[in-house]
């Protein structure tokens, strides 16, 4: 009978010292998963203000891109209205006196 109370206590104590382990790991095991959460979404946080970061800077490259082409092009429509301009003007110019040599004939006949 002292053999089996012995064996009962045994199996007790391991069944006590068992149940202490589960729950040591456990605890174990909701601290790293709460590690490994926090990790998670700092790596996340990191990724993400990394790509907003690039995101931001293609924004302002294609930005700068886009002004440096329209002032491309109205410096090409500026070019092309001061050369029409100019043509304009050799025109008026070659007009000029048969205009004034009309209008002088319409007024002194």
């Amino acid at each position: 009978m002292l053999v089996l109370l012995e064996a009962f206590k045994a199996i007790k104590e391991k069944h006590v010292e068992a149940k202490r382990i589960v729950e040591e790991a456990t605890a174990q095991a909701e601290k790293l998963m709460n590690e490994a959460e926090q990790k998670t979404l700092k790596v996340y946080e990191e990724a993400y203000k990394a790509t907003l970061s690039q995101a931001e800077q293609k924004a302002m490259n294609l930005k700068r891109k886009a002004a440096k082409e329209a002032e491309h092009e109205l410096s090409m429509f500026l070019s092309t209205a001061e050369d029409k301009a100019k043509g304009i003007e050799a025109k008026a110019k070659k007009n000029f006196k048969t205009a004034v040599d009309y209008v002088l004939n319409l007024v002194l006949p």
